[in-house]
């Protein structure tokens, strides 16, 4: 004997005046089981009951009776119709909002059933991250957060400003003859050194004759390598270069004979 015909076996059983009692219900599914607020098609709950029957016995029939209700939450449900195979469709109540619910089941002969949070309802903005190729999630549309704009370090063509260069640097003299051509080395320093390509100017101290040239212009990557001569003698000769800012610096004391 079939399941079903057992089923219908007690429900007569029971309309009939027998003590026999008709099993407790039980919820098989919700479908869908989760959407979004404004949902307007039906949900169909999947139940595994036996349904109390009426007997009209001048008719010779045998009917399930009607009065099955259902509850998301404590809001209960149109019922729209219960087919043969058990399944309830229900239309969702217009006043729910977005949270997980209850879904409660009574028969009309008051036995009841629930699914624990078998329906859950959310708003439309928490929707699923957008599909991308083959429908996997991308994980959304990306927006930047306005943060700080990665470091692309200065610009090598940017005029030098002032605060670019903050001093400078001569390698030792040593001493040297009068009027013949001898090498100095200047080495930039500051946040821009290895940009610098500018011109300086260079001075000799006082009461030590001339110097030639009067200006720097050989600088590359900060560094200048330069022949110049001085055209007097004496002791503690200093050189100094000054750029157009003001900024200076000098060489150590050497002597021309």
């Amino acid at each position: 004997m079939t399941r079903a015909l057992v089923a219908l076996g007690l429900m007569l059983l029971s309309a009939c005046g027998s003590n026999t009692s008709l099993p407790t219900p039980r919820i098989l599914s919700v479908e869908p089981d989760k959407a979004t607020i404004g949902f307007s098609e039906p949900i169909t709950v999947r139940l595994d009951a036996a349904f109390p029957i009426r007997v009209d016995y001048a008719e010779g029939q045998a009917q399930a009776r009607s009065g099955t209700r259902v509850w998301f939450g404590q809001w209960e449900a149109g019922v729209r119709e219960l087919d043969e195979q058990g399944a309830l469709s229900v239309d969702l109540p217009a006043d729910l909002g977005a949270a997980a619910y209850d879904v409660r089941v009574a028969l009309a002969d008051g036995r009841e059933t629930t699914s624990p949070r078998g329906f859950t309802l959310v708003s439309q903005d928490a929707g699923t991250p957008d599909a991308g190729p083959d429908g996997i999630p991308d994980g959304g549309v990306y927006v930047a957060d306005g943060g700080p704009e990665p470091d692309a370090g200065q610009d090598p063509t940017r005029p030098m400003g002032e605060g670019d260069i903050t001093g400078y640097e001569f390698e030792p003299i040593s001493d040297q003859d009068i009027g013949q051509p001898f090498t100095i080395t200047v080495r930039a320093v500051g946040p821009r050194a290895a940009d610098f390509t500018d011109k300086v100017d260079l001075s000799i101290s006082k009461n030590n004759g001339n110097v030639s040239p009067t200006s720097l212009d050989k600088f590359v990557g900060g560094l200048c390598v330069q022949s110049i001569a001085i055209d007097a003698q004496g002791a503690n000769v200093v050189l100094t270069v000054t750029d157009r800012f003001g900024v200076q610096a000098s060489s150590n004391a050497f002597k021309v004979k």
